[in-house]
């Protein structure tokens, strides 16, 4: 069986690290939080979250994969780090509008982020230090069974 939602995961993982300015390393793009200990100025970290279903035809369903996802940059200064989340969040809004088939996933039609949320600030004084942002990527598919 095909893990529609992994697919849609993985090919938006891999969109965001072509953002190399901003993730030169994999790792920097996960589902696994705890790698923000590993030490980088930005991370993107991906929760799967609610999918809204309908009947598309006879075999087919219209799925949106919501992907909750948080964007950390480090905080060093206020201004600084302001000026730098605004930099990636503005790279990250551009690439995902710009390819609403998500690199050809098979199915996907369209792909939109928001956010819904302040920014926030992890405990000043902790290490690491980071301005974070909950993003959601929305990932339209179309899913055909075989009966």
């Amino acid at each position: 069986m095909t893990d529609h939602y992994g697919q849609c995961e993985a090919a938006l993982m891999t969109k965001v690290r072509t953002l190399t300015d901003f993730f030169p390393k994999e790792w920097q793009v996960s589902d696994d939080e705890s790698v923000i200990n590993r030490g980088a100025d930005y991370f993107f970290i991906t929760l799967p979250s609610s999918f809204p279903a309908a009947r598309a035809d006879g075999k087919s369903k219209a799925v949106v994969w919501n992907v909750v996802c948080d964007l950390y940059v480090r905080f060093n200064s206020k201004r600084e780090a302001l000026t730098r989340f605004k930099a990636v969040r503005s790279a990250l809004f551009n690439l995902l509008h710009s390819d609403p088939m998500l690199n050809k996933t098979p199915g996907v039609s369209n792909v939109l982020m928001s956010a819904g949320g302040e920014l926030q600030q992890d405990l000043p004084g902790d290490n690491p230090n980071f301005i974070i942002q909950t993003l959601t990527v929305a990932i339209s598919q179309t899913i055909t069974f075989q009966f």
